[in-house]
């Protein structure tokens, strides 16, 4: 279970410029050398013994934690504080910086925390140096997550660390018992102007300073309910109690049921200068970051120190972010003297970067024995020059290969993907007959008149990038462009996608439209993977203009395209979830069968204004479309962002499902002007990575990551949204322990030894595990100091309260990577008592045992466990064995008797294998089921063909069994704990042949059989 209590959560994103720490409480210095790595932003630490007084600026009185990010918090325990600094650079006449700023304080009326408790503990420590020695204190702990419990009846609040928010304090949760009343929770502002909530339903706080008015704010709620563990939408909204207090309403909530709120964005950042730059293109690695293209115009683009190239203008760049979007990897330009876009990349597995696009440099950077060396030229009409692929060094700090591939006039590399042999093929659109094009492709020659139109080309380079392998023109008599490539992994075919002005496009026969209909048609071409042939080639539109944008197959062969079209006839399949043109230009996603014969899904895609797919993807999780949006674009009632902004267009970003056939989630991004998303990278963990650009100061892109602000008239953005709540089973827990009795002498003492495995495509946290600790004569006098480890780390620690009960541990840092294991290891101190006599076992019961997440938004999306979910291990016996009566020291059947008391069925210790006398046979399988293993003891020595064979056996779970007979396996019909039965086919050999069951592949019973 992920939430015990009924849940209220919302993020406290506080939109403020960064800070130092803050003047209310101490201050902090840096680690010493040699200190733990750098603790996340957001991280809660704790002065323990440091104690606050009100309006003294002094700690006395209470608990407090700090909040150690840029811009700082604090918490109390009744209420937090929040500090925000404006910091400005000195002129020529004033030099140094100055700053302004206010602190806020957020009270909870009538509320006040009984206790705290951590989690999530940091390896980091932090040293707080503050007035006289004596107060200083050194070696503090960090945690990711604090929690106030008893804030009011029924109310506990949780803080924590906001992913990917430097200039944010922290999120928190209200914990609703059932019953508990959400209308009792009051906070104040203390510190504001006032307060006011928006047309987004988001809560501002006006603050003034020195440097005039400003605003905190936190996004309005969304949230759901769980029954039957099933997600339910549930309105949450703020409302205001007074100038400066407010609380929250949730219309028609069960108090009986579990609720959570969450918002949707992960994190997203502003990136770029004080001029204008763009994202064109993004790939992403869970774990690893993601790698960005585009151009900027700034000369303060945030380059890393190192970069291939540090300054320039009008150039292309590249640049990589860290997995949490709170930093650069690197950032490099890459141009010449003149201008570049880099229009798209591949990254390589050994993360090496192919980044293609345009240059009109003369000089644009070229490396020793590349295919072209010398620019080809421009043509007098667009001089956008020549098309170029370049490979950077997976730091970015060096150029491994790199060359401009063009001719005469204009020729440019729209898209970029690698082969199997790490090679890049590129696609692209030129006007030059001398396009460097190898022989042996489709079309050898430019299509129509050099200059004055352009045709499509798709080349292939070696990854050296020192010679051209193959490619082809593709196009008529007019003009054509190809604008995105994807590659089929079962075939190598390569789908290309793009528009045509001419009615001489190459197509094939019996395809959806073989011949042109309209003004300009979007086009779709399957070929080889070494262009020389057509697979089958297709137009797609209607009357009017039509152009595609991105393309992707799909696992079964099937063609992904999206685009834009304003025909009125553009043709959709019946199940589109819109079925015709809304007005204006209209968005198009349409998929093709892997012959080109059919439609096989076919829907438009937006409202009466400007509407455009600008990229799609698509995983196991269902396709993710993005591009920009005019005034009533489907949205969905759960958006981030509901309503069209102000500008001329806004971004938008559609998840797709069923097919296409379902708008499972649709939003618009956008501010005072006008932006647009471009690229996106969707994973099978149902996290999709977005980018593109924005001219607007307000773009929403809470909470924020890197760069929280525009800092030019344009700037590209970077996001990533979570689009999951529920990832189903994820959690594989595999018992290693082997289940024995141990007469011993006590110590520390392993109880439970299992794998977890995480079968999901996210990062899992298991926080907690539910732990029974038995035995007869346990107490928790000589069963103490439970300790959980993963890999031999420690990862939680408790002591036992009473043997018999439950014991839920809290994990701290328990982290399983996508498709990792990891072996987690339960002990204990076993202690002896003077001349008693006792045993201790313990068992991880079931799937509801554990409380596991996944990364992603607010606390992130549940997770089950796959199957049993049970671990169990090693049974200690310390002193003489419970029951031994006679004091012989020997396991007895009165000994197992009395364990089984403690743990199971008494009736399991009778005549196990039913032959009428109780020997050795029978303690043995009793004491196998004590463990939890079966026992075999008879078969009927002949089974006719056909029939049914029963088998004599003490089964105390009735799961994970398997028979064979004569190496063939039998069906298992009705299981008892005495008796299972097998079915023996009707055409099963004859003879006599071995008989094999086993329980969980543990062999239980082997033997002979006459089958008849």
């Amino acid at each position: 279970m992920r939430l015990l209590l009924a849940a209220i959560a919302f993020a406290a994103a506080f939109a403020v410029p960064s800070a130092d720490p803050c003047d209310d409480g101490p201050r902090r210095a840096s680690s010493p050398a040699g200190a733990a790595p750098a603790r996340p932003a957001g991280a809660l630490a704790r002065p323990s013994d440091l104690q606050f007084v009100p309006n003294q600026g002094q700690w006395a009185g209470e608990v407090a934690y700090g909040v150690l990010g840029e811009t700082v918090g604090w918490l109390h325990d009744d209420g937090f504080t929040v500090r925000l600094e404006r910091w400005t650079r000195g002129s020529d006449r004033h030099p140094g910086r100055t700053a302004s700023g206010a602190v806020v304080r957020t009270r909870f009326v009538a509320g006040r925390a009984g206790s705290f408790s951590e989690a999530k503990p940091y390896a980091t420590r932090h040293h707080f140096l503050r007035g006289p020695a004596a107060d200083h204190r050194r070696d503090v702990p960090a945690f990711g997550a604090v929690t106030m419990h008893g804030v009011l009846p029924g109310i506990d609040v949780q803080f924590r660390q906001l992913p990917g928010e430097p200039s944010g304090a922290f999120e928190y949760d209200l914990l609703l018992a059932p019953g508990a009343d959400l209308g009792s929770f009051v906070a104040e502002c203390e510190g504001v102007e006032r307060l006011h909530i928006d047309a987004d339903g988001r809560l501002c706080a006006t603050v003034a300073t020195p440097s005039g008015p400003r605003e905190l704010i936190q996004q309005a709620p969304v949230a759901w309910q769980e029954r039957d563990g099933a997600r339910e939408p549930l309105e949450v909204r703020f409302r205001l109690l007074g100038t400066r207090r407010y609380g929250f309403v949730a219309d028609g909530r069960d108090d009986a049921m579990p609720a959570v709120v969450d918002p949707g964005v992960l994190w997203g950042t502003f990136l770029g200068g004080g001029a204008t730059d763009r994202v064109y293109d993004i790939e992403w690695r869970d774990g690893d970051g993601g790698w960005v293209g585009g151009w900027t115009g700034s000369t303060d683009f945030p380059t890393s120190t190192g970069a291939f190239q540090s300054q320039g203008f009008a150039d292309g760049f590249v640049a990589k972010l860290a997995d949490d979007g709170q930093s650069l990897v690197f950032a490099t330009y890459l141009g010449g003297t003149r201008s570049e876009e880099v229009r798209a990349l591949a990254v390589g597995g050994d993360d090496s970067v192919f980044a293609v696009g345009f240059t009109n440099s003369s000089d644009f950077p070229t490396t020793a024995g590349a295919a072209q060396t010398v620019y080809g030229g421009g043509s007098p009409f667009l001089d956008v020059g020549d098309a170029f692929v370049s490979r950077l060094s997976p730091d970015g700090q060096s150029l491994l290969a790199s060359t401009v591939l063009g001719g005469a006039y204009d020729d440019i590399a729209e898209d970029v993907l690698l082969n199997d042999n790490g090679e890049p093929v590129v696609v692209g659109w030129t006007s030059s007959t001398d396009m460097p094009i190898p022989a042996g492709g489709y079309q050898p020659i430019l299509g129509g008149l050099a200059a004055l139109q352009s045709d499509g080309f798709v080349l292939g380079a070696a990854a050296d990038l020192q010679s051209v392998s193959f490619g082809t023109f593709l196009g008529g008599q007019l003009g054509e462009q190809l604008l995105a490539i994807d590659r089929d992994p079962a075939s190598g075919d390569l789908a290309v996608a793009g528009w045509t002005l001419g009615a001489d496009f190459p197509t094939t026969p019996n395809v959806v439209r073989p011949t042109s209909s309209g003004d300009i048609d979007a086009t779709l071409t399957r070929m080889s993977a070494d262009a020389s042939s057509l697979t089958w080639s297709t137009y797609l539109g209607g009357i009017e203009e039509d152009a595609a944008q991105a393309v992707r197959f799909d696992v079964d062969g099937s063609v992904w395209i999206g685009g834009f079209t304003d025909s009125p006839n553009y043709p959709p399949t019946l199940n589109a979830p819109q079925l015709s043109i809304a007005g204006g230009v209209d968005g198009f996603v349409t998929r093709v069968s892997s012959l080109g014969q059919s439609l096989v899904f076919s829907t438009l895609l937006g409202g009466p204004g400007d509407d455009r797919v600008r990229a799609l993807d698509r995983s196991s999780a269902g396709l993710m479309v993005v591009g920009q949006a005019g005034t009533g674009f489907p949205v969905t009632a759960d958006a981030t962002q509901p309503q069209f902004a102000s500008g001329l267009v806004d971004a938008f970003a559609t998840h797709l499902t069923n097919g296409g056939a379902t708008i499972a989630w649709s939003s618009y991004f956008g501010g005072v002007g006008q932006e647009s998303f471009t690229a996106v990278d969707f994973g099978d963990s149902g996290i999709a990575s977005i980018a593109g650009y924005t001219y607007s100061t307000d773009f929403p892109i809470a909470p924020a990551a890197m760069q929280g602000q525009l800092l030019g008239a344009e700037d590209g953005v970077v996001m990533r949204l979570d689009l999951l709540t529920d990832l189903g089973p994820g959690l594989q827990v595999n018992p290693l322990a082997e289940e024995d009795v141990v007469v011993g002498a006590g110590g520390r003492s392993e109880l439970v030894r299992c794998e977890l495995v995480n079968t999901s495509d996210r990062v899992l946290y298991v926080d907690s595990v539910c732990l029974l600790v038995t035995g007869a004569g346990a107490s928790s006098a000589n069963v103490t100091d439970l300790r959980v480890l993963q890999d031999g780390a420690l990862v939680g620690a408790a002591p036992v309260a009473t043997p018999g009960e439950d014991q839920v541990l809290t994990l701290s840092g328990l982290t399983l990577l996508p498709g990792a294991a990891s072996t987690m290891t339960i002990d204990a101190d076993v202690l002896p008592s003077q001349g008693a006599s006792f045993e201790v076992a313990a068992v991880i019961a079931g799937p509801d045992a554990w409380d596991v997440r996944a990364f992603g938004l607010g606390s992130g999306p549940t997770v089950g466990v796959e199957g049993a979910g049970r671990a169990s291990g090693v049974a200690h016996v310390v002193g003489r064995l419970p029951g031994d009566v006679d004091g012989s020291g020997d396991l007895t059947v009165v000994d197992v008797r009395r364990l089984l008391n403690a743990v199971g069925d008494v009736d399991l210790a009778s005549d196990a294998d039913g032959d009428g006398t109780i020997t050795s046979e029978d303690i043995e399988a009793t004491r196998c089921a004590i463990l939890g293993r079966g026992s075999g003891f008879s078969a009927p020595a002949t089974v006719a063909r056909g029939g049914w064979l029963p088998v004599r056996a003490l089964l105390p779970d009735l799961s994970l069994l398997q028979a064979s007979l004569g190496g063939f396996s039998l069906a298992v019909g009705r299981a008892t704990p005495r008796q299972l039965t097998l079915r023996i086919p009707s055409n099963h050999p004859t003879g006599l042949q071995e008989l094999v069951v086993s329980r969980a592949g543990r062999v239980i019973l082997i033997g002979l059989v006459d089958v008849l």
